[in-house]
């Protein structure tokens, strides 16, 4: 069937857009102008909701009448002409406002008609009559059009698709899906099962609400096997057994109560009833029917999403026994919430093994073949199956397709095809993977549809996709005025998402299902288009080109380069075409590798683009007319070249998107003319012109992220306050740096502080190089903030106390640092509350060097929901108050602290959440108990020259990872031989030691260590491992890498090295006096031999060396980074 005879449109979304972005244009803005053309655009106007309901009508369904296509794509094609006319007329009014070197503030009425007439031309106006004339014309044949789709549907209706109970194919690889669903019906043994029923999901009633019957969804996208799952279930011997009373409804669209009812209550239709019977009616007969009975019901195939007449339903089904059961099989997120009491079942798509026995049993059955005949169908069956990528409605399509003619040129033919053209899978496959696509209003299927110019496996960004939607148009929304384009985009990307039409990774980019990608090269068959051959033809009508070869010739004759829209490089191809394609609004080049320079002037002459990425490529100039393209939304040069932008760059004035390197943007002159920005990474403040402060003043709309920095560039308060940051109400995060100057006014700066009060909605402020001794106004009092969850303040040169942060109500994680004015922190740091910093988390000290104290509160409670506290470099730190420290506190880090006294091992007896401890550099005398730390998993001791454990590491059951380096008196000498075998950090896999440990005796501090898996040693000061620590090494029976380094006086290796049976991986580095390897030879078990600053061993260990023998067996050796064997 040729592809032009097939084909789906997608219309409704341009044509209302158009329309009545016309109907503005000669309404509004150049009434006296349009005199005969106004008649005209209302009649077309008053047609509009008709032609919305064919369009709406034909919309996403496979068009076979030429007519029907040719009349669709006019209608589409005289709309997107109207738009460029209209675009062209908006450009010319922008390029008069911003580059006419007239004075034209004094304007008078007939000034503004002539400039009127500058902007619009006779050749623009007669081209617009002309245009919706052709509008008119095009209307003519909307009542043979009607006719078509009645018709249509008509023959639709009475081939819909309806489900029974009744399993009719042979299933393969659902085993574990079933037996999920069984344990949630209670009819499995096992954990789930005593609790599924009891739970509700996210959105649904609370755990402690129980539901009255539950309801289990089984979601997945079309043709995964939701319907034929649900099948297996209701006719399982033991499902029923467990229900006495079991019903299948197929819901579909049409989510008829009443209807769903009376096939619940009735067992045929000789027994349905009159259809007369009232609602109310028939939902008491339901409850009475199910009263009492545990009930199994499964309502396949549903797609309201309101609820309300489930809500309806649900009312007649809860005096059902207890363990009554409704099963409800859905391709939608939304129903499953609606409708669903415990978590829903996701099907996915069948795993490798399991579809291709799906797939060949569809293609071959029965069928007895020569045994070479069928190794060669079942070579190009694989390679058709790869291409279906699990999806079984599209394996017993294809596969029942391939059997009707077992002959390899028939096969081979379906292999190279694409598979919507095959009417026969159009038909059977596209019904269920586009209900979904159906079931979507005119926005999110144009997006959807977009989708196909991108390849197969291409990983989609969502940011990136929804500007270019917003650059096509397609974001237009009710509540457009109190929604940004963005946010309209963001939803219609999550509602595809929560379709499954994309599926997220773990690289927070979003992939699509080649199947998926299929359905919309369906519905945009004719509009986008993917070239990879050389040879290809672009067919007249795409707007959407994506290249994937650098070698075409030239363009088709047909392809009319003057209609597109879009063009995606994924190849280096010239940008000659740029001359001719005056309609395109979006232009990436940015997966190209494009050798270009200089982008050509032809660029500046694409009055419609509003959409440009040239990031990676080797760009490194724009044209000086660049400032001209006044539609512009999205400039992304990330990883470019570009060192200067072109004088003009301020003209860009519906700028929305700017990423590249700061250092470039930040050059911009007059940046805050750009009023459309909606994120500035940062602002460099200068004293040139149009580089200071003020810039920031009209970019009302900056969200997310702003670091302004040079703030020392700014003269006083008036012009601080001239950014109006407490205006900017989407900004969530701040940084504000200062170079700090020893010489500068610390009066001054506060009043400059003064005046960069952000808006209360901020959630992240840091502060760097503030240079006075006291904050500002709107930090000390807790009115202002109380939004915030992170501050970080650091390098306050002058600051001598921190203002009453523990007031912020919300405030989460404090990072305080380089602090060298502050002695004491007191009372001031916690304010005048009942609970100081009540939500606080995280709480880090770092680089306080004059630091004495740190006090409590009189009579707050301080800190109650602290789980990360750190004091690093308090080198004059003697006083803190961690006895208040909470004992849900989850990690503790002090580093190159002074004597904190006995409130360190006090605080640790009550730290019973602990789950990290880490201690380093901490010369004071100290002795700690650690056996109420029974949850810690990891504890690094490191330089803490007179640190003792009392009781040692036995009671540390759950400990994990242990690092243990210079720290030579742990061990109380009197608590030697203490150790009971059976306790010790038993479940450590990861330990790193040193000489000071080591010299100490192992097995008392250790233990045996049966579960370690990881162990470096530091041998420091010994030339050689004693008995005691071979004895030691023998017990280690689960360790599999070993690392001994950095040892200038180490002259040999343990001898028990070969009796590691279980060692895959040995380092030996920098020991540079160590002269070989054991004589005994190393372990049979080794995989991986690593020699790193070892010279003497080098020699040794190459082939032919000494020791070459000891090792020739291990794969892989490498030594001072050389490859010496990779077996």
């Amino acid at each position: 069937m040729a592809m032009e005879k097939i084909g789906m449109m997608v219309g409704e979304l341009i044509v209302s857009y158009v329309f009545n972005r016309l109907a503005d244009v000669v309404w509004v803005n150049l009434e006296d102008q349009f005199t005969d053309v106004k008649p005209m655009v209302e009649a077309v106007a008053a047609r509009l909701p008709r032609i919305r309901e064919v369009i709406q009508a034909a919309e996403g369904r496979p068009i076979r009448d030429p007519a029907l296509a040719t009349w669709l794509r006019e209608l589409k094609d005289a709309a997107c002409e109207v738009d460029d006319v209209l675009d062209e007329h908006e450009f010319k009014e922008l390029h008069q406002k911003l580059f006419d070197k007239r004075k034209v503030s004094d304007f008078v009425p007939y000034l503004v008609k002539f400039l009127k007439h500058l902007i619009i031309s006779d050749d623009d106006l007669e081209k617009l009559r002309k245009l919706v004339g052709n509008l008119d014309k095009i209307y003519t044949n909307i009542n043979y059009i009607e006719e078509q789709l009645k018709h249509y549907h008509s023959k639709q209706r009475s081939v819909t698709r309806e489900t029974s109970s009744i399993v009719d194919v042979i299933v393969f690889g659902r085993n574990k899906e079933r037996d999920m669903i069984l344990d949630k019906l209670h009819l499995v043994d096992g954990p789930e099962s005593r609790k599924t029923c009891e739970a509700g999901s996210s959105g649904n009633p609370s755990p402690a609400v129980v539901p009255s019957v539950g309801v289990l969804p089984v979601i997945g996208i079309g043709g995964v096997g939701k319907t034929t799952l649900a099948q297996i279930i209701y006719n399982d011997e033991r499902v029923a057994r467990h229900f006495e009373m079991r019903k299948w409804v197929y819901v579909s669209d049409d989510f008829d109560v009443k209807r769903i009812s009376k096939e619940l209550v009735y067992d045929s239709i000789d027994n349905l009833i009159s259809t007369h019977i009232s609602l109310d009616n028939i939902l008491e007969r339901l409850k009475d029917a199910t009263t009492n009975k545990r009930f199994l019901f499964v309502l396949d195939d549903v797609w309201d999403e309101t609820g309300s007449k489930w809500e309806k339903l649900r009312s007649a089904l809860t005096s059902g026994a207890k363990g009554s059961m409704v099963l409800v099989t859905t391709q939608s997120p939304v129903v499953a919430k609606v409708m669903g009491t415990m978590d829903p079942i996701e099907l996915n798509c069948l795993q490798e093994v399991d579809y291709w026995r799906l797939f060949e049993h569809c293609a071959f059955g029965d069928q007895i073949l020569e045994e070479e005949r069928r190794e060669r169908l079942q070579a190009i069956g694989r390679k058709i199956s790869e291409k279906l990528h699990g999806l079984p409605l599209a394996g017993r399509v294809l596969g029942s397709l391939l059997k009707t003619k077992l002959d390899e040129d028939h096969w081979k033919m379906i292999l190279e095809s694409e598979w919507w053209e095959q009417e026969y899978v159009l038909d059977n496959i596209l019904p269920s993977l586009a209900l979904s696509y159906e079931h979507m209003n005119a926005n999110l299927k144009q997006c959807f549809a977009y989708c196909s110019i991108f390849p197969k496996s291409y990983m989609f960004e969502k940011d990136r996709l929804v500007e270019m939607w917003m650059a096509q148009g397609f974001l237009q929304g009710k509540n457009q005025e109190r929604m940004r384009m963005e946010d309209i985009g963001s939803q219609i990307f999550d509602e595809l998402t929560s379709r499954y039409f994309f599926l997220p990774t773990l690289t927070a980019k979003y992939e699509m299902h080649d199947l998926i990608r299929e359905v919309a090269v369906c519905v945009s068959l004719g509009e986008c288009l993917v070239i990879s051959d050389e040879t290809a033809e672009i067919p007249a009508t795409i707007r959407h080109l994506t290249l994937r070869t650098s070698n075409m010739n030239a363009f088709s004759e047909r392809c009319k380069p003057q209609n597109r829209r879009s063009i995606l490089f994924f190849a280096d191809y010239g940008l000659d075409m740029l001359e001719k394609s005056k309609s395109l609004r979006v232009l990436d080049l940015s997966y190209s590798q494009m050798k270009l320079r200089k982008l050509p002037k032809a660029i500046s002459r694409l009055s419609h683009l509003r959409y440009l990425d040239i990031s990676r490529t080797m760009i490194q100039e724009l044209p000086n007319s660049f400032g001209e393209l006044c539609h512009l939304q999205v400039l992304n040069m990330r990883s470019c070249y570009i060192t200067s932008f072109p004088k003009g760059m301020n003209k860009l004035i519906n700028l929305r998107h700017l990423n590249g390197d700061v250092d470039i943007i930040s050059k911009i002159t007059g940046i805050g003319d750009l009023t459309n920005l909606q994120e500035l990474e940062e602002f460099r403040v200068t004293k040139e012109p149009r580089h200071g402060i003020g810039e920031l003043e009209r970019l009302k709309n900056l969200r997310r992220q702003l670091c302004i920095k040079n703030l020392e560039n700014v003269q006083n308060k008036e012009e601080a306050m001239k950014a109006m940051l407490k205006d900017k109400e989407h900004l969530t995060i701040l940084h504000l740096e200062w170079n700090f100057d020893a010489g500068s006014l610390p009066d001054v700066e506060k009043e400059i502080f003064e005046g960069l009060q952000p808006h209360p909605n901020l959630e992240e402020l840091e502060i760097k190089g503030y240079g006075d001794i006291r904050f500002p106004t709107w930090m000390v009092e807790n009115k202002f903030l109380t939004k915030l969850e992170l501050i970080g303040l650091e390098s306050c040169g002058r600051l001598e106390s921190i203002p009453p942060l523990g007031q912020l109500p919300s405030l989460k994680d404090l990072r305080i640092e380089d602090m060298p004015a502050i002695k004491k922190i007191g009372h001031e740091f916690y304010g005048d509350t009942g609970v100081a910093f009540p939500s606080l988390k995280v709480l880090i000290f770092n680089v306080f060097n004059e630091w004495e104290e740190w006090l409590g509160a009189d009579s707050a409670q301080i800190l109650p929901r602290l789980r990360y506290l750190s004091l690093n470099n308090c080198i004059k730190l003697r006083k803190a108050p961690l006895l208040f420290l909470s004992s849900s506190l989850a990690e503790l880090n002090i580093k190159n602290c002074c004597d904190l006294g006995s409130a360190l091992p006090r605080c640790l007896q009550g730290l019973t959440s602990l789950i990290k401890l880490e201690i380093t550099h901490y010369a004071p005398q100290v002795s700690l108990c650690l056996s109420n730390l029974r949850a810690l998993i990891h504890l690094h001791l490191e330089d803490c020259p007179e640190m003792k454990l009392v009781g040692g590491l036995q009671f540390l059951t759950t400990l994990e990872l242990l690092h243990l380096t210079r720290c030579p008196t742990l061990i109380e000498s009197s608590e030697r031989g203490q150790l009971h075998e059976q306790q010790g950090p038993r479940a450590l896999c990861r330990l790193n030691i040193d000489d000071t440990i080591l010299l100490q005796q192992l097995w008392i501090l250790l233990g045996s260590l049966h579960s370690l898996q990881h162990l470096w040693i530091h041998p420091g000061q010994m030339t050689n491992f004693t008995e005691g620590h071979e004895l030691w090494f023998r017990q280690l029976t689960s360790l599999q890498i070993l690392d001994i380094e950095h040892s200038e006086k180490l002259e040999s290796l343990p001898t028990s090295l070969v009796n590691f049976f279980t060692i895959r991986m040995l380092t030996i580095r920098a020991c540079p006096n160590v002269s070989s390897l054991p004589e005994n030879g190393l372990p049979a078990s080794l995989k991986e031999l690593h020699i790193t600053g070892c010279p003497l061993l080098k020699d040794r260990c190459q082939k032919g060396g000494a020791d070459w023998t000891k090792i020739a067996h291990i794969p892989l050796i490498r030594i001072d980074g050389e490859k010496i064997q990779m077996l």
